[in-house]
């Protein structure tokens, strides 16, 4: 997980945070790879969440096996 704290800046568009849809204000957290924002940390902890539960289901779909 890498992420970028951005404080006392507003996006340029407006932007809306990608795990609870809130408009973003001056204090916000952007994902490094991606870009994506997230309104604190919370919100981007979330979205990872989810994200690696889906990437996790479409392996079981596909027929891979969870080797743990």
């Amino acid at each position: 997980m890498r992420f970028v704290l951005v404080n006392g800046r507003t996006p340029w568009l407006k932007t809306f945070c990608m795990s609870c849809c809130e408009p973003i204000h001056a204090h916000y957290l952007r994902e490094f790879s991606t870009g994506l924002p997230f309104c604190d940390h919370d919100c981007y902890a979330q979205y990872t969440e989810r994200w690696i539960e889906k990437v996790r289901q479409s392996k079981r779909s596909a027929g891979f096996e969870d080797y743990r």
